[in-house]
């Protein structure tokens, strides 16, 4: 078993935090970094503070201020150039999901595991884990809602996988594979309700993981997500024991 205990006093290995920090700042600059180029920028006020506060966060140097700096700043990307501006290519429902999990990670001491503060403090890679609950209660939010989606006819028939494989690969003249497709929806909602009670509830089991894993893989090598599955795939991490995950660490830098 996976599991999270989310007791507010509760104290543990912030090597987890480390981690999800150093993805999360990777998968802003996959998704933003284009975008907020000098050259593509709609303000180089935002694309600056973008990429110091971004590289403050990564290599983990201030790495409170870094975190707070950068929600901030992804809030103001999301809600006002996204949002108000109507700049539609930078609300889609990922985008939401990595500002999101960048506001979560700026209540962590993040900065406590593989980070310059850490290197330079010496302080013990410990730290309160209440926030990691925060990112399963995402991941649940959403599985669930996404499941709750696909419970209609017209996804459990395979008539929309299949729309969309006409779409993507087979245009107007696709092969005979509606069994196959009737599966696959039906296969997909299970699994995405599974693992939406698996993080709701905080204790997800190791088969389940890797099969939302899985899945994940199946969906960024199939289907235009962009950073959708990396991001589902990264906040695992949180579902982990903590102490798992610094024993594993340990292991591998042994080797």
């Amino acid at each position: 078993m996976t599991e999270v205990l989310a007791a507010p006093g509760r104290e543990g290995s912030t090597r987890s935090l480390g981690l999800l920090r150093i993805g999360v700042v990777l998968l802003l600059w996959a998704r933003w970094g284009e975008g907020l180029m000098l050259a593509e920028t709609p303000s180089v006020g935002l694309s600056l503070a973008f990429f110091v506060a971004t590289t403050c966060l990564l290599i983990g140097v201030w790495t409170r201020a870094a975190a707070v700096a950068t929600a901030a700043v992804m809030l103001v990307v999301y809600l006002w150039f996204g949002v108000h501006l109507r700049r539609v290519e930078w609300i889609h429902h990922h985008h939401y999901l990595l500002v999101s999990a960048s506001c979560v990670l700026a209540l962590t001491p993040c900065g406590r595991s593989f980070s310059l503060d850490r290197w330079r403090s010496g302080l013990p890679e410990r730290g309160p884990l209440w926030a990691l609950r925060l990112f399963t209660i995402q991941l649940a939010a959403v599985y669930l809602w996404s499941a709750v989606d696909k419970l209609s006819p017209a996804f459990l028939s395979g008539a929309r996988l299949e729309q969309i494989a006409m779409a993507l690969y087979f245009g107007s003249d696709p092969p005979e594979w509606h069994a196959l497709a009737v599966m696959t929806a039906w296969g997909v909602t299970l699994l995405e309700l599974a693992l939406g009670l698996g993080f709701l509830v905080g204790r997800t089991p190791r088969w389940l993981l890797l099969a939302g894993v899985g899945l994940h893989a199946a969906i960024y090598l199939i289907l235009p997500v962009a950073t959708f599955s990396a991001t589902m795939i990264c906040l695992y991490v949180a579902a982990i024991d903590p102490e798992a995950v610094h024993r594993a660490v340990d292991r591998l830098t042994r080797a």
